[in-house]
């Protein structure tokens, strides 16, 4: 009798523990999900774990404590506990700083996994923040809006799946109280990420990042050598065409200098300077702006060829990207209405710039 009781005893809890499954899987269509439960509320991420395998390995794998860190121990939930660290009203929320990290992330980072398929042009999708390319750690980010600009330089690996209404009432300081990952689906089912399964996908993406990279400055430098065959090599890769003869002596520090330019990247993307500083923005109309020898500051290489012009020259300056905008880029002030005008890192920019006063303290 009480074998028979046992028997009866397991189907019942097998019964139970299989319609729970059942009743969890059909929440939501198959995929892997994030439960991101806040003192706010639950918002619940989808994550595109087949179009962004190594990034969302990355989130998942700290968010269950499988991949190692140096933050927390391994099997200790990363996000667990953790602050929403930043909020910028109309731009994004963002979180994954370890809790009691002082490095504010993982310990390693990884390359960007850009897909085509995923951008920031609505509220409610997710990205991985970063300090330049190829620098992801930890630290993730929800769109509040259409942050468009950003395609290309961050990566996106999800959207909100449920709980936009709590996205947007977050503020800064408020507490992820734990993250539970879902899946639903054999294929979601097998992702389980591990510090050895991560690696490898680190590893392969950083040898076509290294190869990328490699064929991205050929053609970079078979475009100029087409375009601008006559160009002058200057110091740092620098290159210039004096385009209009200048009178006088060079520039020293401290003079004074109204001048203006017109530019472009390679890929054809047009910018003029503004009398703001000489901030590039959009146009075809540039503003003279007061260019301040040793201290005003447009990029370095810019800075650099300024400097060793005379009034009234004309050149055309080819400015590598570590001598551009760099690794930061630039992001100018944003207008309601406007795309954002922004110069993505390392960029190489062409300036077509003209002295127009006679240097003066």
């Amino acid at each position: 009798m009480k074998r028979f009781a046992g028997i009866i005893a397991y189907v019942l809890v097998t019964v139970i523990v299989g319609l729970a499954a059942g009743c969890a899987a059909q929440k939501y269509p198959e995929g892997v999900y994030a439960e991101v439960t806040t003192n706010r509320g639950l918002i619940v991420l989808q994550l595109e774990f087949e179009k962004t395998p190594m990034t969302v390995a990355n989130f998942v794998g700290l968010a269950e404590g499988t991949i190692k860190n140096s933050a927390v121990p391994l099997g200790t939930p990363y996000f667990n506990g953790t602050k929403w660290h930043r909020v910028a009203p109309g731009h994004v929320i963002q979180a994954g700083i370890a809790k009691g990290s002082k490095e504010g992330g993982p310990g390693y980072t990884f390359p960007n996994e850009i897909h085509p398929d995923l951008n920031h042009d609505q509220a409610g999708m997710v990205n991985m923040a970063n300090s330049g390319p190829h620098t992801n750690g930890s630290q993730w980010c929800i769109m509040l809006g259409n942050r468009s600009y950003l395609d290309g330089d961050y990566t996106v690996f999800g959207h909100v799946h449920q709980g936009m209404d709590i996205v947007f009432s977050i503020v800064q300081g408020d507490e992820i109280e734990a993250i539970k990952v879902v899946r639903v689906g054999k294929a979601a089912e097998n992702f389980r990420p591990t510090t050895e399964s991560f690696q490898r996908m680190v590893d392969d993406a950083l040898a076509r990042v290294k190869e990328d990279d490699a064929k991205r400055k050929q053609a970079e430098e078979e475009t100029i050598a087409k375009n601008w065959p006559n160009a002058v090599s200057g110091e740092n890769g620098l290159k210039y065409i004096v385009v209009q003869e200048g009178k006088g002596k060079t520039s020293a520090a401290g003079d004074r200098l109204k001048l203006f330019y017109t530019g472009k990247t390679l890929g054809g993307t047009a910018f003029v300077s503004t009398a703001e500083a000489g901030k590039p923005y959009w146009g075809d109309k540039p503003e003279p702006f007061e260019y301040v020898v040793g201290s005003t500051h447009v990029t370095p290489g810019f800075d650099a060829s300024v400097a060793q012009m005379k009034t009234g020259e004309k050149r055309l300056l080819i400015v590598p990207g570590d001598q551009g905008y760099g690794i930061p880029g630039f992001y100018a002030k944003e207008i309601k209405g406007e795309k954002r005008f922004h110069i993505s890192p390392n960029t190489i920019l062409v300036y077509e710039v003209e002295i127009m006063g006679n240097p003066g303290k």
